[in-house]
C-alpha cells in the first residue's frame, strides 16, 4: 500500500461517534444536593432495575486526539485492504464471505455507498502485500539413533517448494528434498500431471531457478547426543503462492564440520544457481563427503512436506510424523512445528517494526466497539464486551497481516477499551478480563519503548478516572442502587488485578502504591463531602438562633450516621476484601473529628466565651436555653411551644450524636482513645435533669387528667379495666423508653438519674393507686351502712392498680440496677473505698408494698364483708345432725362462694383473683378454727366431717389447679387446723397414741442435755418375746435437795398403758447423794413383738428424786420408741456385748394450749382421757 497510508500520523484516540457521545457536566461538583441526600438516606431496599448514576459526569476530563477525516478513510481503506486480502484457513468464530466482512465495515464506520465505492477502488490499486510464513521449529523426539554411542546430532534443514511450473520435473514425494540419491537413479513416472516430481539435475527448469533463490533454504543448530531434540527456532519465508506452495524439512545427523549445514550456507551466498535439482545435488553431495575423508557423511533421519493452503488463519502448532527416502523405506520420530501466515510489504523500514499497524490495530478496535456500543439499547455498562463475528474476523486478519502479535493484540484490546470507557461506563468484568489476557501474555522484552510509554499513559489514565470516582463514590455508586455497587466492586477488582500485574509494575515504576493511593483518596473524599454536607445543613438555617444551630447540627450528624451505616453494611466490605483498606476506619475517623470541631465551633460561637468541651461544664446559651426550659414548672406549656421544642430538638441531638459515637464499636480498641467525641454526653447531665423534670411533671398531670377522664374499656377476656391504667401505663413506658434511648454510658454518673427516674416513676404510681382507691371509697365502698355487693368498679380499681404495679417489674432491667451496683464495685474497689450499695430496689420495693396494699384493703374489705355469711355456713356445719355427711353439709358454703366468685373471676385479673381467693380463705379458715376453739366439745364424729369438709374446701379453691395455688392454700393456719381437726377426730386410745407417738418425735429432736443423761442397752430376744433392759448410769441430773445433790432412781414402764395392761412398772435401786448415779441394773419383760411394733409404743424412763418426808420428784424423763430397739427392727442381737450403749438427754414436759393432750382434756366423759391428763398435769407441774 501506499506509503501515506502505511506511515500515517497517529493520535492515540480513536474516532469518537456522534452517536454514542455522552452528555456530562461541565464539573462534577455541580451535582445536585438533592440526589446526593437521597443517595445516603434512602431505605435499605435496593433497586436492581434501577440504572447506576452516570459515572463520567464526576469523572476528569481526558482531550484524547480524534482522527481527523483523512486519518479516517486512510484507516477505512487500510480495513478494506485487509478483508480483499485475507489469507489462512477461517476458524471457528470467524466469518468466511468477505462480501459480509465489507457489509460490516462500512456499517461500523458509517460510509455511505458512494464513499464505499471511491474508497474501495482505492484499495484494489494497492499493491497485494507479500504473503510469509512464520515456521517455528519446536522439537522432535524419538528420532533414530546413527552414532555408535546410540544417540544422534541432529539438526534441521528447510526451505519452500514452489509448485507452479514444476510440471515436467520429477516428483520428490517418494524422496528427500536434500536427498544423497545418485542422479542416474531410477525414476518413477508421476501419472498425475500436476503432481510433484524428484529434482533432478538431468530435469531440471527454468521455472525452478527461477522461483527458488537460494535464499530459500535455512538451517537449525546442531543439538548433540540427543534424540529428543529441542530448537526453538523461528523463522521466516517469503510465499509466491500460499496455495500451492509447501514447506519441506529435512532432518540430519551431523557428523563433520563441513556438512550439509556449511554447504547451505555457502551455496545460499550464490546467486542464480542453474536448476533446483543442481542446487540440492551440490548440498547433499558437500553434506556427504568430508573435505579431508571421503568416509564421513551425515546420516538421514527423516523428512516432511507441509501443504501452506491448510495453515489455518490464526495458525497452528502441532506435531508431524517423519516420512523417509522412498515408500520402501521408514523413519523413526515426529517433528513439532508451529506455523503461522502473515504479509510484509517493502515500505523502506525494518519488518520488526510495526508501530503504525499496532496504532491503527487500536483504533480498528475503537471504531467497533464504537458500533456495538450504538446497537446496544439497554446501555453501555450492560454491554458484555463480546464483537460479533465480522468485526473479530477483521481485527484478527488485520493482526495476522500487520503482524501484530498476541500481547501487542493484548495491549491494543485493553487500550481501546479502557479509552473507550472513559467516554461511556463499560462492564467492569469486561475491563477486567482483558488486564488479566494481558497478564498473562506479556514477557519483559514483548513490548518496545514506545509501546511500554503508550501503554503506561493508559494504565496511568485509567486509575486517575477510577480514584476521581472513588472521591466521589456516595454519588457515583449509592448503596441504594445495587447496579452501581456491583459496578464499585468491579472498579475496585480491577485497581486490585492492575497493580498486580508485572507489566504495570514494569512500565509504571513511580506510580504511588495502591493502599496508601486509595487512603488519601478515601481521606479526601469524605473530607469533601463533610464539607458539602455541612454547606448544606446550614444552607436554610438563621446562625443566629438556637433552634436553628441545633437543627442544622441534628440534621448534620443524622447524615453522618446514614452515611457510617452504609460505609459498614456495604463500602467497607469490599474495601477490605478487595484493596485490604480499612475503609469505615478511614472515614469515621475523618468524619468524626470535623464533626467535633464543628459542634465545638457552633457552641463557641453561641457562647463568646470558651467553656471546657468535654467536661462538666455547659455552655451558657445552653444553660439559658435548658433554664427557660425548667421554668414551667407550674405550668408545662403546650406541645408546640418554642420551649419544649428545644428540649425536644436537644434530646434528638443527643440521641443522634450517641448513635455516631457507637460506631466507634467497629474500630479498634487503640484508636478509641484518640476520639474527640466519645464523651460527648457529659454537657448533656443538666439537660438531662431537666428532660426529667419535665417528664414528671407531665406524667404527674397526665396520671391526674387519666382518672378524671376515665372510661371503662370493654374487651372479650371479660376482664374489667379503664383507660386511665392504659395512660398511666404508656406514660411510665415513654418514660422507661426515654431512659434506654439516653443509654448513659458512664453507669456511676448514671446513678443519680436513674434514682431519680426511678422515684418519679414510684412515685407516679402510688399516687394513681392512691387516686384510684380514695375514688372507690368515694363512691362508698367501706360505707358500713347499707348491701354490700361485688361491684364492677371494684374490680376495675384492683385492675387498674395492678396493671400499673406489673408496669414497674421490667425498671431493674430497663433501668440497669444490676449493671450500675457493678460499676459501684467496680469503682469502689480501683479507688480503695468503700462505696454503699445504691438503693434502687428499695424505692422500687417500697412502691410496690404501697400498691399491693391498697389492692389487698380493697379485697380484704370484700372478704370482711363476706365473713358473716361465711359464719353462718360453718355453724350450721357443725351443728348439723350427726348422720349428715361432709358434702351436703358444706354444701351452702360452697353455693354462696360460688355465686360471689364467678364474678370476681369473670372480672378480675388473675392475679387479684387469686389475692381475694387467697383471702376469703383464710376467712373461712378462720371461721373453722373458732369454731373449733370456742363451741363445747363433741364426738369425734363430728370433727371427722369438719376434717373432711376442709378437704373439700381445698379442691374448690384450688380448682384443679386453675384457682389458688397449692402453695397459698397450704398456709401455716391451715396446718395448724388440719392438725388439730386429725387429733379430734380420732378415739381415745388412738388420740393416746399420737400423745406419745409426739413425745417420741420430741424425744428425737431434743438436743439439750440441761436436765442431764441417761445411758442404757435394750434389745428384744425374739425367740423368747423378752425384751431385755439394762439401765447403766446417769449424768448430770438435777439436784433436787436442800444440799445441792439428789436420790436419783430409775422407774422403767411402758407405754401406752393400753397397750401394755399386762406388763409390770420396774424400778431401779436408789443411789444416794449423787448427781451422776451407776446403776448398773437388768430388767427382763415379756413383751409380744406384735405389740412392740405399734406407732406410739414406747420404753420411758423416768429419773426420780427419792424423797422419805414429801413427795418424790420428777427429775427427768426419756423416751425410746420400742420399734427402734434392736431385735424389734428385725436385726439379731446376741446379747449385752453385742450392743452399743444409748445415752439419752432427759427431758422435761412442757404445758401446751393444743396437741393431743389439750383435745384429751376436753373429753371430760372419757375416765382413761382423764387419767392420762392427771398424769401428765402432775409430771408437768414437777417439771422445772
Amino acid at each position: 500500500m501506499e506509503t501515506s497510508l502505511r506511515t500515517s500520523q497517529r493520535c492515540h484516540g480513536g474516532r469518537k461517534i456522534s452517536d454514542c457521545e455522552q452528555q456530562t457536566s461541565s464539573s462534577s461538583d455541580q451535582a445536585s444536593d438533592e440526589e446526593e441526600i437521597s443517595s445516603i438516606t434512602e431505605g435499605d431496599d435496593r433497586d436492581t432495575t434501577k440504572p447506576p448514576p452516570l459515572e463520567v459526569q464526576f469523572a476528569p476530563k481526558h482531550n484524547l486526539p480524534q482522527l481527523s477525516k483523512k486519518e479516517f478513510e486512510l484507516l477505512y481503506v487500510e480495513v478494506l485492504y485487509t478483508i480483499k486480502h485475507k489469507i489462512g484457513i477461517t476458524i471457528g468464530g470467524h466469518l468466511s464471505f468477505i462480501q459480509d466482512l465489507y457489509l460490516y465495515a462500512q456499517e461500523a464506520f458509517n460510509v455511505s455507498p458512494e464513499d464505499h465505492a471511491r474508497l474501495m477502488a482505492k484499495a484494489t490499486k494497492e499493491k497485494p502485500p507479500i504473503v510469509i510464513l512464520k515456521a517455528t521449529v519446536l522439537k522432535a523426539k524419538n528420532l533414530e539413533a546413527k552414532d555408535a554411542d546410540g544417540f544422534s546430532d541432529p539438526y534441521c534443514m528447510l526451505g519452500i517448494m514452489p509448485v507452479r511450473g514444476l510440471q515436467g520435473v520429477e516428483s520428490s514425494e517418494s524422496g528427500s528434498l536434500l536427498s544423497s540419491d545418485d542422479e542416474n537413479s531410477p525414476k518413477v513416472k508421476d501419472k498425475n500431471s500436476g503432481a510433484f516430481k524428484r529434482f533432478s539435475v538431468k530435469k531440471k527448469s527454468s521455472a525452478v531457478r527461477d522461483l527458488l533463490p537460494a535464499k530459500y533454504i535455512q538451517t537449525t543448530s546442531v543439538i548433540p547426543n540427543s534424540l529428543n531434540p529441542v530448537w526453538n527456532e523461528k523463522f521466516r519465508f517469503d510465499l509466491e503462492d500460499v496455495n500451492t506452495d509447501r514447506l519441506h524439512l529435512d532432518i540430519w545427523d551431523h557428523d563433520d564440520e563441513f556438512s550439509v549445514i556449511e554447504a547451505a550456507k555457502k551455496l545460499n551466498e550464490v546467486q542464480g544457481i542453474k536448476g533446483l535439482g543442481r542446487y540440492f545435488k551440490q548440498v547433499a553431495q558437500s553434506a556427504r563427503t568430508s573435505r579431508t575423508s571421503g568416509n564421513s557423511i551425515d546420516d538421514f533421519l527423516g523428512c516432511l512436506n507441509v501443504p501452506l493452503a491448510d495453515i489455518p488463519s490464526s495458525g497452528h502448532e502441532k506435531w508431524y510424523k517423519l516420512e523417509g527416502r522412498s515408500a520402501k523405506s521408514s523413519v523413526d520420530g515426529e517433528i513439532k512445528l508451529r506455523l503461522a501466515l502473515g504479509t510484509r510489504e517493502d515500505r523502506g523500514i525494518a519488518e520488526d517494526d510495526n508501530w503504525t499497524d499496532v496504532r491503527q490495530h487500536e483504533d480498528l478496535m475503537c471504531i467497533f466497539i464504537d458500533h456495538e456500543v450504538r446497537k446496544c439499547k439497554e446501555g453501555s455498562y450492560r454491554w458484555n464486551g463480546e464483537l460479533p463475528q465480522a468485526a473479530q474476523t477483521i481485527i484478527h486478519q488485520h493482526a495476522i497481516q500487520g503482524d501484530v502479535t498476541p500481547t501487542q493484540q493484548a495491549v491494543c484490546r485493553w487500550m481501546a477499551y479502557s479509552r473507550k470507557h472513559l467516554e461511556y461506563p463499560l462492564d467492569y468484568q469486561v475491563l477486567l478480563t482483558l488486564l488479566q489476557e494481558l497478564d498473562a501474555v506479556w514477557e519483559p522484552t514483548s513490548l518496545s519503548r514506545e509501546e511500554e510509554e503508550c501503554l503506561a499513559e493508559s494504565f496511568t489514565r485509567f486509575i486517575g478516572h477510577c480514584t476521581a470516582l472513588i472521591q466521589r463514590q456516595r454519588e457515583v455508586f449509592p448503596t441504594t442502587n445495587r447496579q452501581a455497587m456491583a459496578r464499585l466492586e468491579g472498579m475496585l477488582r480491577c485497581l486490585a488485578a492492575l497493580y498486580g500485574m508485572e507489566v504495570f509494575k514494569r512500565t509504571c515504576p513511580f506510580q504511588q502504591e495502591l493502599h496508601p493511593q486509595v487512603t488519601n483518596i478515601i481521606k479526601k473524599s469524605a473530607t469533601e463531602w463533610y464539607e458539602r454536607t455541612s454547606t448544606r445543613c446550614r444552607k436554610h438555617m438563621s446562625p443566629d438562633t438556637e433552634e436553628d444551630v441545633i437543627n442544622s447540627l441534628l440534621e448534620l450528624t443524622n447524615q453522618l450516621n446514614a452515611d457510617m451505616h452504609h460505609a459498614i453494611i456495604f463500602y467497607t466490605k469490599l474495601y477490605e476484601q478487595i484493596l485490604n483498606v480499612q475503609y469505615f476506619r478511614i472515614t469515621y475517623q475523618i468524619v468524626e473529628r470535623m464533626l467535633a470541631t464543628e459542634v465545638y465551633a457552633a457552641l463557641k460561637d453561641e457562647n463568646h466565651t470558651v467553656h471546657r468541651w468535654f467536661g462538666d461544664e455547659v455552655s451558657t446559651t445552653l444553660k439559658d436555653s435548658l433554664s427557660r426550659i425548667s421554668q414551667q414548672d407550674s405550668e408545662i406549656p403546650e406541645a408546640n411551644s418554642i420551649v419544649i421544642e428545644m428540649g425536644t430538638q436537644l434530646f434528638e441531638l443527643y440521641l443522634a450524636l450517641q448513635e455516631f459515637c457507637k460506631f466507634k464499636e467497629h474500630l479498634p480498641n487503640s484508636l478509641k482513645k484518640e476520639l474527640a467525641i466519645c464523651q460527648f454526653y457529659k454537657w448533656f447531665t443538666f439537660a438531662v435533669q431537666k428532660w426529667l423534670h419535665i417528664a414528671k411533671k407531665r406524667a404527674l398531670q397526665r396520671i391526674h387528667k387519666a382518672v378524671e377522664l376515665d372510661k371503662t374499656v370493654d374487651i372479650k377476656s371479660g376482664v374489667k379495666y379503664s383507660t386511665s391504667s392504659v395512660d398511666v401505663c404508656c406514660c411510665f413506658s415513654q418514660m422507661t423508653e426515654f431512659w434506654r434511648n439516653l443509654d448513659w454510658p458512664d453507669l456511676i454518673d448514671a446513678l443519680p438519674m436513674a434514682r431519680k427516674l426511678t422515684e418519679d416513676v414510684c412515685n407516679g404510681a402510688v399516687l394513681y393507686a392512691d387516686l384510684m382507691h380514695e375514688k372507690l371509697r368515694s363512691a362508698g365502698y367501706y360505707d358500713e351502712e347499707g348491701q354490700f355487693d361485688i361491684t364492677e368498679q371494684l374490680c376495675i380499681t384492683i385492675n387498674n392498680i395492678e396493671q400499673v404495679r406489673r408496669s414497674l417489674m421490667p425498671m431493674p432491667e430497663v433501668l440497669q440496677f444490676n449493671e450500675i451496683q457493678t460499676a459501684l464495685d467496680n469503682h469502689a474497689a480501683a479507688s480503695g473505698k468503700h462505696r454503699p450499695k445504691h438503693d434502687l430496689s428499695k424505692i422500687l420495693a417500697q412502691a410496690d408494698g404501697d400498691m399491693v396494699s391498697k389492692i389487698t384493703n380493697v379485697v380484704d374489705r370484700v372478704s370482711d364483708k363476706m365473713r358473716a355469711d361465711i359464719k353462718k355456713d360453718v355453724f350450721h356445719l357443725n351443728w348439723a345432725p350427726e348422720a349428715v355427711p361432709a358434702d351436703d353439709a358444706i354444701g351452702d358454703l360452697l353455693e354462696y362462694l360460688d355465686n360471689n366468685l364467678l364474678v370476681l373471676n369473670t372480672n378480675l385479673l388473675k392475679a387479684n383473683f387469686d389475692r381475694i381467693l387467697e383471702s376469703i380463705w383464710i376467712e373461712c379458715l378462720e371461721e373453722f378454727k373458732e369454731a373449733l376453739d370456742m363451741e363445747e366439745p363433741k364426738p369425734p364424729v363430728f370433727y371427722q366431717r369438719m376434717y373432711d369438709a376442709i378437704g373439700l374446701l381445698v379442691q374448690f379453691f384450688n380448682a384443679n389447679d386453675k384457682g389458688l395455688p397449692m402453695q397459698n392454700i397450704l398456709c401455716p393456719l391451715y396446718q395448724e387446723l388440719r392438725d388439730e381437726l386429725g387429733l379430734h377426730k380420732l378415739d381415745t386410745p388412738s388420740l393416746i397414741e399420737a400423745f406419745y407417738d409426739g413425745k417420741l418425735k420430741e424425744q428425737r429432736e431434743w438436743t439439750s442435755t440441761e436436765f442431764g443423761t441417761l445411758s442404757v442397752r435394750v434389745w428384744y430376744k425374739r425367740d423368747t418375746r423378752t425384751l431385755l433392759v439394762e439401765v447403766l448410769h446417769a449424768k448430770d441430773v438435777i439436784p433436787l435437795d436442800a444440799n445441792g445433790l439428789s436420790d436419783p432412781y430409775v422407774v422403767v414402764s411402758f407405754c401406752p398403758e393400753h397397750m401394755f395392761q399386762s406388763v409390770p412398772t420396774q424400778t431401779t435401786k436408789i443411789v444416794k447423794k449423787t448427781l451422776n448415779p451407776e446403776f448398773d441394773e437388768s430388767f427382763e419383760f415379756n413383751v409380744p413383738l406384735t405389740q412392740c411394733q405399734k406407732k406410739g409404743a414406747a420404753l420411758v424412763f423416768t429419773v426420780m428424786d427419792h424423797d422419805y418426808v414429801f413427795q418424790n420428784d420428777f427429775a427427768g424423763e426419756v423416751f425410746m420408741a420400742l420399734s427402734d430397739i434392736p431385735g424389734v427392727d428385725g436385726v439379731e442381737v446376741s446379747g449385752y456385748e453385742a450392743l452399743s450403749v444409748v445415752t439419752l438427754p432427759l427431758t422435761q414436759p412442757c404445758k401446751k394450749k393444743s396437741g393431743a393432750l389439750a383435745v384429751l382434756a376436753k373429753r371430760t366423759w372419757d375416765k382413761t382421757a382423764q387419767d392420762l391428763v392427771k398424769l401428765r398435769t402432775r409430771v408437768q407441774d414437777q417439771s422445772t
